[in-house]
């Protein structure tokens, strides 16, 4: 097991191990088979979340607890896809799906409110997200493209119920992590939608293809067609290198997901990665979408070339 803490390059966007102060923020660790050196899983942790005792502590008496005598919460989720998943060599998108990248990082430290914002990086007001954890009331997020699903496996740890998406030939893989480290909170695709609408936490894995067809089929399963969600998620994205313009099609998901709830808040965190990335067509074209009232950008890295851009509907 090994800490991959090594420090950015000038050109380093394909080199897994360069994310520094992303990783040491979340404790992140690599997992490698002794023998061969090759990555069989990753883990993290979040900052004030910690593991639950067995000794009878009430959660008040654990948050009382000196700091040094808490333990973090980790998780571990494997990064080794299924044998009938695997991609071709230069199966570039199903490989990506298994890497932590800075930009989801960055993004979920933005949703909890641990993102240093001074006149350095912040561009625009942003948005402020109060989590609700409480009953009924639970703070509901959808991750597009989520690929190992960090961020969303983040916030559904911090209270929010969560939806992890992504293309059905990596969901197995996505599936048997959220299962492994949430038995008590995830929700399978064999529940029953009467069933899972019941839940007061959840977390579930669910295929995605970016379509308004396919947002509706989303939301019909989860008996979400007339609420929608509060928060929608994306990470990395947009490269057309790789993932063509497929960015299309994550716009008209973000305009169908805004027409459905308005007050809906999208959150887009990216790295660029050169003149020919796509980001800024894919924010032109945003910007000019049905139901899609505004596109701030919020947040800037120099270092990491990271952009976060909050979207908002028509109210």
């Amino acid at each position: 097991m090994s800490n991959n803490l090594n420090n950015d390059s000038e050109d380093d966007w394909s080199d897994t191990q360069s994310i520094d102060s992303c990783e040491a923020y979340i404790n992140f660790e690599s997992i490698r088979d002794p023998s061969t050196q090759l990555e069989e899983a990753v883990s993290f942790s979040w900052p004030g979340i910690y593991q639950h005792r067995d000794d009878g502590s009430t959660e008040e008496e654990i948050q009382q607890q000196e700091e040094e005598d808490r333990v973090l919460r980790k998780i571990t989720i494997s990064t080794l896809l299924e044998e009938d998943d695997l991609a071709p060599l230069f199966g570039g998108c199903q490989w990506a799906g298994t890497r932590l990248w800075g930009a989801a990082v960055r993004a979920i430290q933005y949703l909890a409110g641990h993102l240093d914002m001074d006149e350095s990086n912040s561009c625009g007001s942003g948005a402020k997200f109060e989590l609700s954890s409480s009953g009924d009331n639970k703070t509901t997020l959808l991750e597009l493209g989520c690929g190992l699903g960090v961020p969303g496996i983040i916030y559904h740890m911090l209270g929010a119920n969560v939806v992890l998406t992504d293309q059905e030939d990596i969901l197995t893989q996505l599936e048997k992590n959220v299962e492994e480290n949430f038995p008590s909170t995830v929700i399978s695709n064999e529940t029953s939608s009467s069933d899972s609408s019941a839940a007061q936490h959840y977390i579930r894995a669910m295929p995605l293809s970016w379509s308004r067809a396919g947002v509706h089929s989303l939301l019909e399963q989860l008996q979400l067609s007339t609420a929608g969600f509060d928060i929608v998620l994306n990470c990395d994205c947009v490269f057309e290198p790789l993932y063509g313009k497929s960015w299309h099609l994550l716009n008209e998901s973000i305009d169908e997901l805004l027409r459905i709830n308005p007050k809906c808040v999208v959150v887009s965190s990216m790295e660029r990665r050169g003149p020919a990335d796509g980001i800024d067509l894919f924010i032109e074209e945003m910007k000019g979408m049905e139901y899609v009232g505004s596109v701030e950008k919020v947040y800037y890295e120099e270092k990491r070339k990271i952009e976060i851009y909050v979207t908002r509907g028509l109210e």
